[in-house]
C-alpha cells in the first residue's frame, strides 16, 4: 500500500527536464542551475526533475537553443525569473499547492 501511494504521488509531481550543455566547462551553465534550484527547492516535494545534456537527440527534436527548463514535457522555459512564474501556477492547476 505504502509503495502504490509513492508511485501515485511520483505520478502526480511536476517533471522538469533541464538542458544544458554537459559537454563543456560547468563554469558555463552552473549559474542558471543555480538560479532553477532557488526556484524549485521550496516545492521540492512537487517536484521531480531530471538534467539533461542540451546537446542530445532529444534536445534536437525540442528545438532547445540554450539553457532550458522543459516543463511535464510541453512547455519550454528559458530564465529562472519564468520558471518562478510558471511554477505556482502549475501547481495550483495540478492541485499539488
Amino acid at each position: 500500500m505504502v509503495q502504490q501511494d509513492s508511485e501515485i504521488q511520483k505520478e502526480n509531481k511536476l517533471k522538469l527536464e533541464i538542458y544544458v550543455p554537459l559537454n563543456v566547462c560547468a563554469c558555463q551553465w552552473e549559474q542558471f542551475m543555480n538560479l532553477v534550484f532557488q526556484v524549485i527547492t521550496p516545492y521540492n516535494k512537487y517536484i521531480s526533475y531530471d538534467t539533461k545534456n542540451l546537446d542530445s537527440e532529444e534536445a534536437r527534436k525540442l528545438n532547445l537553443h540554450g539553457n532550458s527548463v522543459v516543463i511535464d514535457g510541453k512547455e519550454i522555459v528559458k530564465t529562472s525569473f519564468a520558471l518562478k512564474k510558471k511554477i505556482p501556477e502549475i501547481l495550483k492547476t495540478k492541485g499539488l499547492i
